[in-house]
């Protein structure tokens, strides 16, 4: 459904344009629906159609960006960040990204779209690939958000510390094998004074190459320098913890005739533990 939807929104847009340009006689399209507006003799209508443009910004922004970094701040810092200190955070990194000169005309727009896809191509990649390839969809949804659950801690051994918690380093170089072909042709689109030869040409489909490139380096670590911890024989779903409302589920043990045996630990009495048959 939301293919159909963008596609007529976008429809309408192109469609309102070209009729603006035929209509107050312009040198060009103006692609710039506050530019369009700015075009209207009625006082009325500049300001309802402001406002709704304004609502509807804010709105987009909080639910779709504003939340969703929120989100990702509070996992990466969760004892000293949450969701509102999140998006308070993320606020004020914006102006870093001086979006009024990415929107300051299409070319800026394109040009910033166009980067945007360099870098999604591959952790795309990496989130498809590492879910139906390597883990063969087999999750554990619970230890995902457990800090202290060694599955996806991806914890590394230094001499005279033990072990201390890592990271995915597969996905880390598989990401940037992805990412660096296009980077000399992403500075030639934001600069075009720096010349880069035919490097640009990589550039001109950038998420294809950094998806295929990224896929394969990926699936290839992950299968020469497997993360064994990470891989569990069957997948903890979402249902089997919904299911254990007002116990803590500790984590899946064994499997029985009846169903799932996990063990759990009931919140008002933590010192007690129990195993249940979900």
């Amino acid at each position: 459904m939301l293919p159909i939807i963008f596609t007529f929104i976008s429809f309408i847009g192109i469609a309102a344009s070209s009729a603006g340009q035929a209509h107050y006689k312009l040198s060009s399209i103006p692609w710039d629906p506050a530019v369009l507006i700015s075009l209207w003799p009625n006082r009325a209508c500049r300001f309802f159609a402001a406002a709704s443009f304004a609502l509807a910004s804010l709105g987009a922004n909080i639910s779709a960006n504003s939340l969703s970094a929120a989100n990702d701040f509070t996992a990466l810092a969760p004892r000293f960040i949450n969701i509102r200190r999140g998006q308070i955070l993320c606020a004020l990194l914006s102006w870093c990204l001086v979006p009024w000169k990415i929107l300051a005309s299409a070319g800026n727009f394109l040009t910033f779209m166009s980067a945007y896809a360099v870098f999604l191509g591959p952790i795309a990649a990496i989130m498809l690939f590492d879910f139906w390839v390597v883990n063969n969809r087999k999750y554990d949804t619970l230890a995902l958000y457990q800090h202290l659950n060694p599955t996806y801690r991806y914890a590394v051994a230094i001499p005279g510390l033990g072990k201390v918690v890592g990271f995915n380093w597969r996905a880390l170089v598989a990401f940037l094998v992805g990412v660096a072909p296009n980077l000399p042709g992403l500075i030639n689109a934001v600069n075009p004074m720096i010349d880069v030869g035919t490097g640009v040409h990589p550039y001109q489909f950038g998420w294809l190459l950094g998806f295929v490139a990224t896929a394969g380096v990926y699936v290839g670590l992950s299968f020469w320098f497997p993360a064994r911890e990470a891989r569990i024989e069957r997948a903890v779903l979402p249902d089997e913890i919904y299911e254990t409302r007002g116990a803590v589920i500790e984590g899946v043990e064994t499997d029985s005739e009846d169903g799932v045996q996990v063990q759990v630990r009931d919140e008002k009495s933590p010192g007690l533990a129990s195993e249940k048959n979900v």
